[in-house]
């Protein structure tokens, strides 16, 4: 599975928050803005290391580090009957460390780019318990060394959401990937159950979290979240490929508010399901390896509302 199904399924999170409280994202779109799911945010910098993961077959490890920059670039628009539209900018710096490896492998120490622009339409009626919404992205994504038309990609998803209750909201919906190349279609469920005053859990899609506010400044949670990316690069020939990075990372976080709105988040695990591939255009596997399991470590910091 595709990390970027991961963004896919925070359109879930976008139209699940306000659904929460329905009075206060009907009351306007300041409001709409305040969302309080454990792992959304209005504006996120993380950093993000995995100890190295063996590749074997004799052939070496892979380290792999990351940076990601996500925030939101405006509160929620409005617009007529009842749609409010969220635009959103990201920006991730991976950096692959490859060690012991033999001469002439396919992949080596590369740094690889990730710059997305995407934006969430969702309505909401008042009175009325269903919810609905589209999301759509475009992403350049490369090690720029060679860039061509195929490191621009475009992804779509149609997400609905119903709320049985103002502590349970269910959500569901379809993603289409990269429709100008390896189109996939990815379906996406989930829930945001809010247990009482202090524990919180979520399925977001791929992505589950369960909560616990041990005080007003201080949030522990456990999470699972799919992780790696899709970037376009080019063998020694000149020839356009696919790199394609999959991994599940499994830890558990501490969130501490620094002041007001922001917070500083520090977490640990293990990093299972690894999967490294390289592929053509099409879709073609010309390499596919599968990673030990190993170690990661995240800290960051977070902007929940404005």
């Amino acid at each position: 599975m595709k990390c970027r199904l991961t963004l896919t399924v925070m359109a879930i999170c976008t139209l699940a928050a306000p659904a929460q409280s329905s009075k206060d994202a009907l009351a306007g779109p300041a409001q709409a803005a305040t969302v309080s799911l454990p792992d959304f945010d209005v504006a996120r910098l993380t950093l993000r290391a995995t100890g190295d993961l063996g590749l074997g077959h004799g052939e070496g490890s892979v380290g792999v580090t990351q940076m990601e920059l996500r925030s939101l670039l405006a509160r929620p628009i409005p617009l007529a009957n009842d749609w409010l539209v969220v635009p959103l900018a990201e920006f991730t710096l991976t950096h692959l460390n490859l060690n012991d490896c033999p001469v002439g492998y396919p992949l080596h120490d590369d740094d690889l780019y990730s710059v997305g622009l995407s934006a969430f339409a969702v309505h909401l009626s008042q009175g009325s318990p269903w919810l609905y919404g589209g999301w759509a992205r475009a992403e350049l994504a490369s090690d720029f060394d060679r860039l061509t038309s195929d490191a621009l990609t475009f992804d779509f998803a149609a997400v609905a959401g119903y709320r049985y209750s103002e502590h349970l909201m269910v959500g569901f919906g379809a993603a289409v990937l990269n429709l100008n190349g390896d189109v996939s279609c990815y379906p996406a469920a989930g829930f945001d159950w809010i247990v009482n005053d202090a524990v919180r859990i979520g399925l977001y899609g791929p992505s589950f979290v369960a909560s616990y506010a041990y005080s007003q400044d201080w949030l522990l949670s456990l999470r699972a979240r799919a992780g790696g990316g899709v970037w376009n690069i080019s063998d020694a020939a000149g020839n356009s490929q696919a790199a394609d990075l999959t991994t599940y990372q499994l830890g558990v976080f501490a969130d501490r508010r620094l002041t007001g709105k922001l917070w500083l988040s520090a977490g640990v695990g293990a990093t299972v399901g690894n999967k490294l591939e390289i592929t053509t255009p099409h879709g073609d596997t010309l390499f596919e390896r599968e990673p030990d399991a190993g170690l990661f470590g995240q800290i960051g910091l977070r902007l929940k509302t404005w």
